[in-house]
């Protein structure tokens, strides 16, 4: 082990520093701490020939202990030996023998804790195979699995903790967390997937960590009653990506304008960069005077050109002047792909017994269930 006491190295002498006056290194003289290293020998010396003994050696470097000279009391020679039976204080000239290993140390905890973690592990470590809706047709292997299929598994008390932590929620972190913790594949970033298979992830973790029944709150559309009810995720269909749709089929024609243009697929990474970009304008000084640009934001940043234009800021200037046809046409194509989740959900009234549709509300419960009354258990 290093020495952890500073001493600062003494700088050699030099010719120069001889010929300036200074001693030469075999003349100079002794320093005040050997003068004084000289003196507690000589006291050492005189008690010894006083006491009629012969001044004990130093141990040499590396020793550890020291011999006792003249009458002991029995206590201590007791308490001596004991010590060179254990090993703690060898005899002088004995090398010390290795220290036997002593009981491993527990990188978790008692023999209960391993027992319970144990009986777990089936519970929280096994990974159930999950085909994503695009089957893989958009991915090359490094941004996410060729034949669509991840392994997921269930949510621990490791995963709540990130959902309940304020900073990761805030910068859009969490959910990519999540996917990383809980996804067998870890060379995979979360944040690459495209969205409509990103919905889907969140949605089958949830059914799988908790249940399928989601208890939301909704308003009628038609008398404006709020009420709490169940949604089956079982209940919603999944679309998976028809055989005729690929990367090839990333294009098409406006049908105003006629106006050509080529797209991409959202993905994670472009759903955070959306809501910062809102962000940024929600804090802006004039927001009563501000337009919410969000929607050709998205659509801009997804197209790929519109007739060779590429810049993204011209295509946002572009896009403020076509005809809406057209703007809505290019917002529906970009934004809602032939596969995914349908998140659209059939509601029934209590109140005014009508039937509703609404976008699945992911709520704050979505991962965090409340907790159910008797009477609803019975339910």
């Amino acid at each position: 082990m290093a020495d952890e006491t500073f001493r600062p190295q003494r700088r050699p002498i030099t010719d120069e520093d001889v010929s300036q006056g200074a001693p030469a290194p075999e003349q100079a003289g002794p320093t005040a701490n050997q003068q004084k290293l000289d003196q507690m020998a000589e006291m050492r010396q005189q008690v010894a020939e006083e006491a009629g003994q012969t001044t004990p050696q130093s141990p040499s470097d590396g020793e550890r202990g020291f011999e006792v000279q003249g009458p002991i009391p029995p206590a201590m020679q007791k308490a001596i030996q004991q010590k060179r039976q254990q090993g703690a204080e060898p005899a002088r000239g004995r090398t010390r023998e290795a220290p036997q290993a002593g009981p491993q140390m527990r990188v978790t905890g008692s023999n209960k804790l391993e027992e319970l973690l144990a009986a777990i592990q089936d519970k929280t470590t096994v990974y159930e195979p999950v085909e994503l809706p695009s089957k893989g047709k958009f991915y090359d292997g490094v941004d996410g699995p060729t034949d669509g299929i991840v392994h997921l598994r269930p949510m621990t008390g490791e995963e709540e903790e990130i959902l309940a932590t304020p900073r990761f929620v805030r910068k859009g972190q969490a959910i990519n967390m999540i996917f990383k913790r809980c996804m067998q594949e870890k060379s995979f970033d979360p944040q690459k997937f495209v969205t409509a298979d990103r919905t889907y992830l969140l949605i089958y973790l949830r059914g799988i960590s908790y249940t399928p029944e989601y208890d939301v709150e909704v308003r009628c559309t038609e008398c404006e009653t709020k009420f709490a009810t169940v949604v089956d995720l079982n209940s919603l269909y999944v679309d998976q990506c028809p055989a005729d749709f690929a990367l090839e089929s990333l294009s098409g024609t406006l049908p105003t304008t006629g106006l050509s243009y080529t797209y991409r697929l959202s993905r994670g990474a472009d759903e955070q960069d959306i809501q910062e970009h809102r962000d940024r304008k929600m804090k802006g000084f004039d927001t009563a005077g501000m337009a919410d640009d969000t929607l050709i934001y998205r659509t801009a940043q997804l197209l790929e050109s519109i007739e060779g234009l590429t810049d993204k800021h011209e295509l946002v200037q572009l896009l403020k002047r076509l005809p809406i046809n057209d703007v809505a046409h290019l917002r529906n194509t970009v934004n809602d792909p032939p596969f995914g989740v349908d998140t659209n959900v059939e509601i029934n009234c209590p109140s005014c017994l009508a039937d509703f549709t609404v976008d699945l509300p992911l709520e704050a419960n979505f991962f965090f269930p409340r907790r159910k009354t008797a009477s609803q258990n019975l339910a």
